[in-house]
């Protein structure tokens, strides 16, 4: 059994039904029987790791199809490649789309790879030899075979490269930060067409399979490719497309961003202006998480507000400085954490990670774990380079002070409130002071 037979493709296939739809079917009621399948996306998969093992395994077989033309693989049969589509969906529900492709497209490259390395070695091995007889590949033909089935092997190669930079735009397209639909319309219309883009990817890769096998047929059958790669081209064009109009908005949410925050810290704004244009942009602001309820932003105002703006990541030196700082602020202010997440794709796991730490320390959360807008902003004006800082937020929403996380050894780091308990023992000693003059000058009845 082969590595496709196993993702249940049988690649005996020579007569492949093939067609841009399938018949009697549209797109919609493709992607309802899609949506159809149960999908749990709990299961976490390194997808562009195996993408880089699959696409070193066809371009170091590339140059060996144009030098050598297979035989007999094994006997011709019948595959239904949308119902065969559809299982594979089925039995992958667990990972994510791209995932699917990725796995689909790497059982096939195992036997695509195989099959060209021993063609390639087995003419001066006889151990390579051998192993094509006992694994039912053909025996190596000779050159009067080569020019018949070059241009199918040449078909079949570039719909294979087509099929890789399908799935790069599809990797490049999911690394995109994700502002929201609000701030970037294009990048969602764009990741919920991604499951589509997944089927037509895995029903290309059986088409590959069922071309594997017809060229290397004696009955010399070979499959028609044309409409697959004009639709995979088409996707290819597609998602090149919206990678530039996506790429676009989201430059324009972060510009807007950056100046609306640069304006606002000129006037006298409300510090919920000031999280709605820094983490939510156009899109609706969230209430502020406290530990196991949700509070809202009016409980920072007239306060000294202390960002602490990081990653999910944080060491337990810096949750020891959080807990410090936050006993020695006291009622003078509040910490509120704004999540750095780099991903558009959230996952349980982080925001878990960041609810965990809001249990651990009496701090408030941004209820935001996607990507913000405002990280220009901070980049930029508060030097954030993906290491924990605090950014220091006075009464009347200045900013006062940005400082790592690292440097700080507690409340005084910040010279605000170094001030004011300098403030504080003056009043202390000057009203002490006037209670012993008193003492001295009243005179006694």
């Amino acid at each position: 059994m082969t590595s496709m037979e196993a993702l249940g493709s049988k690649q005996q296939a020579v007569e492949f039904e093939i067609m841009g739809v399938p018949n009697g079917y549209n797109e919609e009621e493709i992607l309802k029987q899609i949506d159809e399948i149960h999908v749990t996306a709990g299961e976490e998969f390194d997808a562009e790791s195996l993408f880089i093992l699959v696409e070193n395994i066809v371009k170091h077989a590339a140059p060996i199809v144009g030098s050598f033309v297979p035989m007999a693989c094994k006997g011709p049969g019948v595959v239904n490649a949308h119902e065969t589509t559809l299982a594979i969906l089925g039995m992958l529900s667990s990972y994510s789309w791209d995932a699917r492709a990725v796995m689909t497209l790497a059982a096939f490259a195992l036997d695509y790879g195989e099959f060209w390395l021993l063609m390639q070695i087995g003419a001066s091995d006889q151990l390579a030899k051998s192993m094509s007889i006992l694994k039912g590949l053909p025996v190596l033909a000779g050159n009067s075979g080569l020019q018949k089935r070059q241009q199918a092997l040449a078909e079949l190669n570039n719909l294979i490269k087509v099929t890789l930079e399908v799935i790069k735009c599809i990797f490049e397209l999911e690394k995109l930060p994700n502002y929201g639909r609000e701030n970037v319309p294009a990048l969602l219309k764009a990741l919920n067409h991604i499951r589509l883009d997944t089927y037509w990817l895995i029903r290309t890769v059986i088409g590959c399979s069922a071309q594997m096998t017809g060229i290397t047929s004696d009955e010399d059958q070979e499959v028609d490719l044309s409409s697959l790669t004009y639709n995979l081209y088409h996707i290819l064009n597609n998602l090149k497309i919206q990678l530039n109009v996506c790429k676009q908005q989201i430059e324009e949410t972060e510009t807007e961003a950056y100046q609306i925050l640069m304006n606002l810290f000129q006037i006298r704004p409300k510090i919920m202006e000031v999280f709605k244009a820094l983490c939510y942009g156009k899109s609706n602001v969230q209430q502020l998480i406290d530990g196991s309820n949700e509070v809202y932003f009016d409980v920072l105002k007239h306060r000294y507000v202390l960002l602490f703006i990081s990653g999910p990541d944080i060491s337990d030196n810096d949750v020891s400085t959080l807990k410090l700082l936050r006993k020695e602020l006291g009622n003078r202010g509040k910490v509120v954490w704004v999540p750095i997440v780099v991903q558009s794709k959230t996952t349980i796991n982080i925001e878990r990670k960041f609810r965990s730490l809001g249990t651990e320390v009496p701090l408030y959360i941004v209820q935001q774990f996607l990507p913000i807008p405002g990280i220009k902003f901070i980049r930029e004006e508060w030097h954030f380079t993906n290491k924990p800082i605090v950014v220091v937020i006075n009464p009347k929403v200045r900013v006062e002070h940005n400082i790592l996380l690292e440097k700080i050894r507690g409340i005084n780091s910040f010279s605000c409130f170094r001030k004011r308990r300098i403030d504080l023992l003056v009043c202390e000693l000057c009203s002490c002071v006037c209670q012993c003059y008193l003492c001295v000058h009243i005179p006694k009845k």
